[in-house]
Formats: structure tokens, sequence, C-alpha cells
């Protein structure tokens, strides 16, 4: 019996002095069972051409599009995908030769809906390796019940900001309906993806071996700046609530879903503070703070309520919230000053 075919769509964008690291690490898999489709998403520079140059292989295809963000380009990949399972590649990180051998038996034998791998994160400064406490199993079926009671943990658990550290069974994917629909003007893509995806209960396996290589590119923070956190996490936030919705979860999941907006919060505050100068904080805080009331507002399930924080940082943040701009300002000054002085010690 011939083994599954596996599918490893790659967006790619700009990417001339990563890609052909990348892809030669695609092509030199030891699972060879796998079809490879580079999404080109308008790039500007040489990318194109270097997809091009590994056509001979037959495995690979292209797809040239017009740019519209990662988003499309994932859903381009996925919606190409032949491939009874798939895995997203980003086009500037690289995979261990036995990646997909190793994931596809893994989500295979264990009958999953989704795999997630250890990854090591580089860079010339840099290399650490993100895994798994020893605390969780492989496989879990994820139940309702959990996800009312436990969802906030879980995200952090089974790394659901990111894609690429994952393999996923198709059908499951395309059952759920769920998909990369986040408009390039926003940061986000694979966490909304991810959380949403989470909500429809599916079977997880852990496989604690670092098989995938993530590099932290100097101009990463650059474009998170450019992009609207505080209005995309809303965005981001909408669609959960959403989903939550059309899955009829009780009032149960509420102070799951408070933790994570707050958690949204506190990483678009930090950033407007580490962004702008002191002459403009304290119009840029008022404006946020007005904005994220508004929103709670018009979203019933969701308050500013400091029993549901799970973390006494989330807590303290969650109180500021609750007073006032200034509070706000006041806290995250400490924090800058803790983390300096933190830095300083020995």
């Amino acid at each position: 019996m011939e083994p599954c075919l596996v599918t490893i769509a790659v967006p790619v964008y700009n990417v001339e002095n990563y890609l052909d690291t990348c892809i030669k690490s695609l092509i030199s898999q030891t699972y060879e069972n796998i079809e490879i489709i580079l999404v080109n998403d308008g790039s500007t520079d040489s990318s194109l051409k270097i997809c091009n140059n590994y056509l001979c292989d037959n495995r690979i295809s292209i797809i040239d599009k017009k740019n519209e963000g990662l988003s499309s380009a994932r859903q381009a990949g996925i919606d190409k995908a032949k491939g009874d399972y798939i895995c997203l590649v980003d086009s500037d990180d690289y995979l261990e030769k036995d990646f997909v051998e190793k994931m596809y038996s893994k989500i295979s034998a264990e009958k999953s809906d989704i795999c997630v791998c250890a990854s090591r994160f580089y860079s010339e400064r840099y290399n650490k390796i993100y895994g798994f406490s020893s605390k969780i199993s492989s496989p879990v079926k994820i139940t309702k019940n959990n996800i009312e009671n436990r969802f906030f943990s879980f995200l952090g658990c089974y790394y659901a900001s990111d894609s690429w550290n994952k393999i996923y069974k198709t059908d499951f994917l395309r059952q759920t309906g769920v998909n990369f629909s986040l408009n390039k003007e926003f940061n986000g893509t694979d966490l909304l993806f991810n959380h949403c995806l989470i909500l429809h209960l599916p079977q997880v396996s852990v496989l604690n071996e670092p098989l995938y290589n993530h590099q932290i590119l100097n101009n990463s923070r650059v474009r998170r700046k450019n992009k609207q956190l505080q209005k995309g996490f809303m965005v981001i936030m909408s669609q959960i609530i959403n989903e939550v919705e059309k899955l009829e979860y009780s009032d149960a999941i509420n102070k799951q879903l408070n933790c994570l907006y707050v958690r949204f919060l506190r990483i678009a505050a930090e950033d407007i503070f580490s962004e702008f100068d002191s002459r403009e904080l304290k119009d840029r805080f008022n404006e946020f703070f007005l904005i994220s009331k508004q929103f709670l507002l018009d979203n019933p399930r969701l308050s500013f309520n400091t029993k549901h924080m799970n973390t006494l940082s989330l807590k303290i943040f969650c109180y500021c919230l609750k007073n006032n701009s200034s509070f706000l300002l006041k806290y995250l000054r400490f924090r800058q000053k803790t983390f300096m002085l933190l830095n300083k010690l020995p």
C-alpha cells in the first residue's frame, strides 16, 4: 500500500536570501511521497525565479499570484493541496530532513487531526529549542469541557500562534470550514487560524523533537510595528467569538475569552509604549483606552474581570484597564524599569 501523500505549502514573498535553503530542505525529505506548492505572493525580488529553478522536480508546482498577504498565500496552498495531510512552511525557515517522515508517522499512528513538534528558534545571536512539558500526553482528544475551562492554556501548550510547526489532516481542515482570512494589514494570521481550529475539538499529537528551524529575522520587529496591533487583535477576537457562537459554546467559555482579550491588549499596549515618545503617549493611551472600552460594550461575552485572569501579571494589567489610561501608563513604565533593573543584575 502506497504511503499517504503529504502536501507542503510555502508562501513566498521577497525571500531571495533564504529561499534556496528552504526549498532544498523540502526536496531532501526522507519521506518522498510529497507535493510541494510554492505560492509566490507578488514578490518583487528574484524569489519567483528561484522557485522556477526547482521545477525540474516533478513534485513541485508554483502558484504565482498578486500580493495579498500571508493569509491569502497560505489559503491558496491549502485550496490546491491534494495531500491527505498538509504542512505549512515559512519560506525563510527550513526543515530537518526527517520532519515529514516523523510528523506523518506520529499523526497517522495516533489518528490525530493535528501534530505539533518542538522547534528551534535561531539567529546569529540566538539559539533556543521550544518543546513540551513532560506533563503533556499524546494524543489528546480535546473536548468542549476542555475548551470552556482550559482554552487559554491549551493555546499555549500547543503553540497555537504558529502554523509552521505542525502537520494537519487535510480533511479535518476542510470539514471545519476554518480558513486563513486575516487581512494583510494585520498581524496574527496563524494565531487566528489555529485559535479557531482548536474550537473544533481536534485530536492533537505532540512530538518533542526539534524538527523545524524557525529563523528570527532582524526586520521582524519593524514589520510588526507597521501593523495596527490593537485593531488587528479586535478583528481576531471578533472572529474567535463568532466561531464560539457558531459552535454554540456556553457562557462558561467567557472567562477564557476574557483572559485572551486582555493578553491581546497587553501586547498592543506594550507595542504603543515602545513605539511613541513620552509627548505622544498620553494621547495614544487615551485613545487605546476608549477603543478597548467600546469593544467591551459591543461584545457581551467580554469584561475586564480581574478574577478571570490566570496570572498575576494579567490581573494587574486588567485592573489598570478597569480604571484609566494613567494607570495603564504607570504600569508599563514600572514594567520597563523592572526589566531594565533585572537586566543589570550580575
